[in-house]
């Protein structure tokens, strides 16, 4: 009897021991996690200081953010350029609660080891939302902000992943300073180069070929290796029913046989086919490297020689998000070279047709007539759908004899498609 006494005091000890031991570890955990949350909130009052357009981005936002983590809590109050944050406090009434349970996830996002915003949507991270009856609503962050790499979205409702609310959204997080670090290693804005192409015919044609064609067929023609979508995501996920929805992007270069989505090795005949069909439909390309791209189609290791090309309508496109976007990263997307959009004030009668279609924020009507990016601002992309909206012929878009090489020499320099 002896020995099994022993034995189980033993183990009872030892059981004893681990819990202590397990106790400590979290403590020491959570210690670390309130070290990093408290820096968080410090830094945001920094960095209101030290960026440069903190004024700009920070127009219109009103946020009360709740973190939670474990059982650390603190909160962020976002009133244009008025910062303020409290510690082991709850918000009266917060306009999102942001957080998770899972200690480690939340040290690495505090310590800024999240290696991009696909990764981070992929994790245990909660968001609450609002509900139009003010009741608030959790769910994983990659719920309400994105679609799950890989997989065609076409089985999720129009309802549940309608863009304008999961861009919205987003765009609220990525003016909350802690999520800076994370989308500039996903955009990558230094390395990263997209151009919006327009359609319209009073830009006339090069060589012999309307624009966007030409420019298309010059990628197209001189690109190693061809990839077609089999659906456009962003169409899928609005359930768009303007436009057709199997007109999706296509990618190209030796970077498309690293692709792993929705889609397939193709032909440049069928590129070009698929080139003329979006642009007879009204959906205007853009093309150049995107990491963003690249990331989310899990082409890595990014290595510029991948180029994306998306068919882009005005309803659903996710770019549509720019306008909401902080500035640090709306410029890697710029206007085409010697591309020049402008009003006659005259013609304009301030109906707001343009504003309509602009999906940047390029558009506004002030005194009744139509403006095109106050001074400062370098919002509009020069898509041309303003002019084709405009009912009086008071919009105009022109380009420059050298436009087209000047772009194709500028996206060239940023990504090998050979």
């Amino acid at each position: 009897m002896g020995n099994k006494e022993e034995v189980e005091s033993f183990f009872k000890k030892m059981s004893k021991e681990t819990d202590q031991n397990g106790e400590v570890a979290i403590r020491e955990k959570e210690a670390k996690v309130r070290e990093l949350f408290v820096k968080m909130l410090e830094d945001a009052a920094k960095y209101a200081v030290q960026y440069e357009f903190y004024i700009e981005d920070m127009e219109d936002f009103h946020e009360v953010v709740q973190w939670e983590f474990g059982s650390i809590r603190g909160y962020q109050v976002f009133d244009e350029t008025e910062y303020s944050y409290r510690i082991d406090e709850e918000a009266e009434d917060p306009t999102l609660v942001l957080g998770c349970t899972d200690l480690d996830l939340a040290y690495k996002f505090l310590n800024n080891e999240i290696e991009h915003w696909p990764a981070f949507v992929r994790t245990k991270f909660l968001i609450g939302v609002k509900n139009p009856d003010g009741s608030l609503v959790q769910k994983k962050i990659g719920k309400v902000t994105g679609f799950a790499p890989g997989n065609a979205p076409t089985s999720q409702s129009a309802e549940e992943n309608a863009p304008t609310r999961h861009k919205s959204l987003t765009a609220r997080l990525l003016r909350i300073p802690v999520f800076r670090p994370i989308m500039e290693r996903t955009a990558d804005p230094e390395n990263s180069n997209d151009v919006r192409i327009p359609i319209n015919q009073s830009l006339g044609t090069y060589e012999n070929q309307p624009i966007p064609l030409a420019i298309l067929e010059y990628f197209i023609n001189k690109a190693s290796d061809v990839y077609l979508f089999s659906v456009c995501p962003c169409r899928a996920l609005a359930n768009c029913k303007n436009y057709d929805q199997s007109l999706g992007c296509m990618a190209l270069g030796k970077g498309v046989l690293r692709m792993k989505t929705f889609g397939s090795i193709g032909t440049k005949e069928e590129a070009m086919e698929r080139s003329r069909r979006a642009v007879a439909a009204g959906l205007l390309p853009s093309l150049g490297r995107v990491k963003s791209d690249t990331i989310i189609y899990g082409a890595l290791p990014e290595q510029g020689d991948l180029m994306h090309i998306c068919f882009c309508c005005p309803c659903c496109c996710v770019e549509g998000s720019g306008k909401d976007s902080p500035r640090y990263l709306r410029m890697w997307h710029q206007k085409m070279e010697g591309v020049s959009v402008t009003v006659d004030e005259a013609l304009c009668n301030g109906c707001e047709a343009c504003l309509e279609v602009c999906i940047y924020g390029g558009m506004e009507v002030i005194d009744q007539v139509a403006v095109i990016d106050r001074e400062g601002e370098d919002r509009c992309r020069g898509c041309g759908r303003c002019e084709r909206a405009c009912p009086t012929g008071a919009i105009t878009i022109t380009i420059e004899d050298d436009g087209v090489d000047r772009m194709i020499a500028r996206i060239e320099s940023y990504v090998d498609v050979s």
